[in-house]
């Protein structure tokens, strides 16, 4: 290592802990390793502590929100009898979901970026984000990350990037010891420039949009530029890693890809280990899957937040499809796992008969098939879908009739596909690819 990285490095780790002091106080060399204890702890201790969590949570709330007052009765209730959280209620009844026990100044806005439509405005609270960090510090160590290594992330959430080219955003990054890409703005002269930067300053992770990372590999992939640095691995995070995605990725990069899984309303979820599965953060959060049988059957995922006590979200329909495992991952990991993480409830697909088909079936035609470069799977109807295209040179009339085929296959052979060629397929506001939409399931 060059004298100019390990001095950056030494900097960087330096003023990361300096700025965890500032937030969290001078015990916080003390709060990240007791969060590494908990984490590796056994699994009774695990969940003894997510139960003592959940009971103050569902107390507070009762005692200082008036919306959980009037749903509750009760400060001890039976968590599995309480209604769903949904994004409409949010939107309703937001100031009856606030804690009255937080002025105004002590709750931080938020937004999701409205991948399903309309934004939604909740609020967090100071605590909420030292304790959502020091959980993301030490799941992004499985991957090889530490404070003061280098970075490159590779995003495209409007509200962290809208900032990215001011003075504080930059003083930020070079402190932080990152470097960003647009995932916004993937043009050839961008993603080139950031290869060269990789070749210059060799970051030892990435963070990146799953669709974003996979665009970039195929760019460097198709321009035979072959980064020289060795990575220690790769985070994906806040769309679905397809197995395409992750496969060329590797490849190019040649290291592992680590999957997290989460959202902006109530953080980081679940962390994908060496070993391949997902462990459920069952720190910060209390998970539940909306089934009869949520070891053999999928169903909606329900997240209740431990830690935001200033806008408490308690069995929040979060959007996502899942299945819970009861196995003990060979890892060693104690934590319990996410078996199938399924994708968007709004990119699950329903037939006549009631069948619902996961927009993986779909993504999965797709996978090395020339003459495709994007494409968009629409479910208007039961009786009507729309597929949009982006083709190149490598397009045939059989490509066209082989999709068709595989579609109706799925929904029903009377099901009416209609394609459609166009220049582009855009991006939602929230900068995360859909393949796949169903406005009826």
């Amino acid at each position: 290592m060059s004298i100019h990285r390990f001095t950056k490095r030494l900097f960087s780790k330096t003023a990361w802990y300096a700025y965890n002091t500032y937030r969290k106080g001078t015990d916080f060399r003390a709060q990240l390793s007791q969060t590494d204890s908990l984490f590796n702890s056994s699994r009774d201790n695990i969940l003894a502590y997510q139960c003592k969590r959940l009971k103050k949570l569902l107390r507070h709330a009762y005692q200082t929100t008036s919306y959980y007052r009037e749903l509750l009765k009760t400060d001890s209730p039976d968590i599995s009898q309480i209604p769903l959280l949904e994004k409409g209620t949010i939107r309703e009844q937001l100031a009856d979901l606030c804690s009255d026990s937080f002025s105004q100044k002590q709750r931080i806005k938020n937004a999701t970026g409205g991948s399903t439509g309309t934004p939604l405005t909740f609020y967090q609270d100071r605590n909420y984000w030292n304790q959502r960090n020091l959980s993301v510090y030490y799941f992004d160590r499985w991957v090889g990350w530490d404070f003061g290594q280098s970075q490159l992330i590779i995003w495209g959430a409007l509200a962290d990037l809208e900032n990215n080219g001011n003075w504080k955003q930059k003083l930020n990054n070079f402190w932080r010891n990152q470097f960003w890409l647009n995932g916004f703005q993937l043009t050839d002269s961008e993603m080139y420039n950031t290869y060269q930067i990789i070749e210059k300053l060799k970051p030892e992770t990435i963070l990146a949009y799953p669709s974003s990372l996979y665009q970039f590999a195929k760019f460097l992939s198709e321009n035979e530029l072959k980064p020289n640095n060795s990575l220690r691995g790769i985070i994906s995070s806040a769309e679905m890693l397809h197995p395409h995605y992750r496969k060329l990725a590797e490849t190019v990069f040649k290291t592992r890809i680590y999957n997290r899984y989460g959202g902006r309303e109530v953080g980081l979820i679940a962390m994908e280990c060496s070993e391949g599965r997902m462990h459920i953060n069952c720190r910060d959060i209390y998970l539940e899957i909306d089934s009869g049988q949520p070891y053999k059957q999928p169903g909606e995922i329900l997240i209740t937040q431990l830690n935001n006590f200033a806008m408490p979200f308690i069995r929040y329909r979060i959007g996502d499809i899942g299945l819970l495992s009861d196995e003990v991952c060979p890892c060693g990991n104690q934590l319990p796992v996410l078996k199938e993480l399924l994708g968007r409830s709004t990119a699950t697909f329903r037939t006549k008969n009631g069948e619902l088909i996961h927009g993986g079936y779909f993504t999965q035609q797709f996978y090395d098939l020339d003459g495709v470069t994007q494409f968009q799977l629409i479910q208007e109807t039961l009786e009507q879908s729309v597929l949009k295209l982006v083709i190149n040179q490598q397009w045939t009339e059989d490509t066209g009739n082989y999709l068709i085929q595989k579609i109706k296959d799925a929904l029903g052979s009377d099901v009416s596909v209609s394609v459609e060629f166009v220049d582009e397929i855009t991006l939602p506001m929230s900068g995360k690819r859909e393949f796949t939409i169903s406005k009826v399931a």
